[in-house]
């Protein structure tokens, strides 16, 4: 498996655009596929200058979407949706 780091984004409800959360390699997505812990964190917005959830169950669905994709160089999730983008 390549060593290529991935953005896990998630994208502004108001304006569309991606927020970047942080980077991840594909490696780590095989590694922690599932977590049975529970947590929401609050992402500042550049966008549109409100906050957006941040989920585990992001987490999960983001990681996922990187393991079946793991050339990708960025994942936008949307709700409960991830999407694995080049």
């Amino acid at each position: 498996m390549k060593d290529v780091m991935a953005m896990l984004q998630l994208k502004c409800p108001e304006t569309g655009e991606p927020v970047d959360i942080r980077d991840v390699a594909p490696r780590i997505a095989l590694l922690r596929r599932y977590s049975a812990a529970l947590w929401v964190k609050w992402i500042p917005c550049p966008h549109c200058g409100d906050t957006h959830r941040w989920s585990s169950g992001h987490w999960v669905s983001a990681l996922e979407a990187l393991a079946d994709s793991p050339d990708a160089t960025r994942v936008l999730v949307e709700g409960e949706s991830a999407t694995a983008l080049p």
